[in-house]
């Protein structure tokens, strides 16, 4: 069985016709069909009449909080405007005439992973895809906890501190863009040239006033996650403390995860899982972690590194076709 499998993300909307043994048989890309309601529609009605004779079905990734048996889209992420409210589900069968399965693409990565990746040997696991906030999901008994109102693994919120601000959430202690912004500010960094510049500015309103000013106007130089790293590996002093940070919160969240659900595996992913040594520096922490807060070994979380990267979302989709449809 061969399926279209659409992932939708903020810049661009990632195509592949795929099997049921998780082969990509063939990809490609196109722009992200933000104006309308419409264009979105016309996006995966175009991409499937490219491959209607050879596909049984769609398989589709979107970020926000999505109910996967229904189709319903509750809003959140790049698309909640256009699909807040609307069964997308039926949305696009009536347009394709097809069977469509719907999963959030955070979610997606976590099924990849359940499927043929590093938790397909394990009943339950967590997956935690860095990205500029946290997505990723929960395994139980190889299938997806979804929770109340569908916000099971929404880890870009769970609280990593006490400050009682911004700073406390995942998003910005972990996440890329949380990390963007302060190495902007530790680095005098202009805000303005940063990917995700409106939000930099966003962060600024709220948090702008703990940082120390500079006499210096800052430099037009973006911080995007490899650039981080890479001031790390040089030893840089400023971007040095907020890698430590990171991998404190980071390894709070593990924890936390493996407290609460007592998964067999938590499996880290993303762009920034494949830093030179972030695995081996996260064990590291954890394991000062759970010695200083007296966390017994039987408590603590097993983490490892991805299968996947850019395909996860597309080959969980898929997989998430297979549950519902069969292969």
């Amino acid at each position: 069985m061969n399926c279209l499998v659409l992932d939708y993300g903020g810049s661009s909307v990632k195509y592949a016709l795929v099997n049921d043994n998780a082969e990509m048989l063939e990809t490609g890309t196109g722009p992200a069909p933000l104006e309308s309601l419409d264009a979105f529609l016309d996006s995966v009605a175009g991409l499937y009449e490219q491959y209607r004779e050879r596909a049984e079905g769609i398989a589709m990734s979107l970020p926000g909080f999505i109910d996967p048996g229904t189709g319903e889209h509750f809003g959140s992420g790049v698309y909640g405007d256009l699909l807040k409210g609307k069964n997308v589900i039926e949305l696009v069968s009536a347009r394709c005439g097809c069977s469509v399965s719907l999963e959030n693409d955070g979610k997606c990565g976590a099924l990849a992973e359940a499927w043929k990746g590093s938790l397909s040997d394990v009943k339950n696991g967590a997956v935690l895809v860095l990205g500029s906030g946290i997505g990723g999901g929960v395994i139980v008994d190889g299938k997806m906890l979804h929770g109340r109102n569908t916000t099971a693994g929404e880890f870009s919120f769970l609280l990593t501190g006490r400050d009682h601000n911004l700073f406390d959430a995942g998003f910005m202690s972990v996440g890329v863009m949380g990390l963007t912004y302060q190495a902007c500010k530790r680095k005098n960094l202009d805000l303005t040239v940063q990917d995700a510049a409106p939000m930099m500015a966003y962060f600024d309103s709220i948090a702008g006033d703990r940082y120390p000013k500079f006499d210096e106007p800052p430099k037009p130089i973006k911080a995007d996650g490899r650039q981080i790293f890479q001031w790390v590996k040089e030893g840089d002093p400023e971007a040095t403390a907020i890698y430590q940070e990171f991998l404190h919160s980071l390894a709070m969240l593990c924890e936390n995860i493996q407290i609460t659900l007592a998964p067999d595996r938590i499996v880290i992913g993303g762009g920034l899982s494949r830093a030179e040594g972030l695995i081996d520096d996260l064990r590291t922490e954890i394991d000062a972690l759970c010695r200083d807060t007296m966390i017994a070994d039987v408590m603590k979380a097993e983490v490892v590194r991805s299968k996947y990267l850019n395909e996860c979302n597309i080959l969980g989709a898929m997989y998430n076709y297979i549950q519902q449809y069969g292969a």
